[in-house]
């Protein structure tokens, strides 16, 4: 937990958030705490992939839950 109160993301899962968003993974890598090798090596894992893909449904459900919630007001 941080000095927030927020509890701490797992580096793998955080590296499939910002690969979700469009992160190069050489900057992805030294943010999450690994190298951008590394992070290389977990895109290509079926299971990151599919993490990945889950992290896009989210967002994607997120921004067409703003836009039809936006044209309700």
């Amino acid at each position: 937990m941080d000095a927030v109160g927020h509890v701490e993301m797992p580096a793998r899962m955080r590296a499939a958030v910002l690969l979700a968003l469009g992160r190069p993974t050489e900057e992805i890598g030294p943010e999450v705490g690994v190298s951008g090798r590394t992070v290389r090596r977990w895109r290509a894992r079926p299971e990151m992939r599919a993490d990945i893909s889950r992290v896009r449904l989210r967002l994607l459900d997120g921004a067409v839950a703003t836009v039809t919630f936006g044209q309700q007001r």
